[in-house]
């Protein structure tokens, strides 16, 4: 069953035969639904749905970064999601093969943050204890407005810490205390994803992989 939102010739939203509305960042879309196939799955099909499940996976637990990180990418109004946009860019630039053509998605080449401004030229990341130690060249980076953004991520245990201006670019060094909660005893590989917004211009840059820590 389906609801009219504004009468006979309004959007509507739910399923009416094979036809689903839904809303997508203040627009109304519609979609067919996927057609049963009985036929037994090629092996292409196969990979792609591993591949896809890969994807998935490693992207669900970074939801929210990414509804921040890929704002200007997929902006209100667009056609296309935030979390489908990473999707996207991930399933073509980050997607490695293990044994037996197994894929999976290589951190190095995910992307959390996307955006115009110059990516952080980053010196040197290290882990002290619960400590996160994150050196860039301010010298390199000629524009000095803004704010870090960094993110780490227990790929083993889907959890993340995420800091929104925890240190201006000008300073080009930041040590980020995650607490106790974050001990290495616990959660031993940390994966560092560091960025660049402009809060006045609300830009942002591509996110750089700092290292497992």
């Amino acid at each position: 069953m389906a609801i009219l939102k504004d009468g006979i010739n309004g959007p509507f939203s739910g399923k009416v035969g094979s036809i689903v509305g839904y809303q997508l960042n203040g627009q109304t879309v519609i979609r067919g639904l996927p057609k049963v196939v009985r036929r037994k799955p090629t092996a292409l099909t196969l990979l792609n749905r591993a591949r896809m499940k890969a994807v998935s996976e490693f992207l669900k637990p970074l939801k929210q970064v990414i509804d921040f990180g890929y704002r200007n990418i997929a902006p209100q109004g667009s056609r296309v999601g935030t979390f489908q946009a990473a999707q996207s860019h991930t399933f073509r630039n980050a997607i490695d093969y293990g044994e037996d053509n197994v894929p999976y998605i290589n951190p190095e080449k995910v992307l959390v943050f996307r955006g115009d401004l110059m990516k952080p030229p980053l010196l040197a990341v290290t882990r002290e204890e619960n400590n996160i130690h994150i050196q860039w060249d301010t010298v390199q980076y000629k524009y000095k407005r803004g704010i870090l953004l960094v993110m780490a991520y227990a790929i083993e245990n889907g959890q993340i810490w995420f800091d929104e201006g925890g240190a201006k670019i000008s300073e080009g060094c930041f040590t980020w205390d995650l607490g106790e909660a974050a001990s290495s005893v616990r959660y031993p590989h940390l994966h560092i994803y560091v960025g660049f917004y402009d809060v006045v211009c609300n830009e942002l840059s591509d996110s750089v992989y700092g290292g497992c820590v």
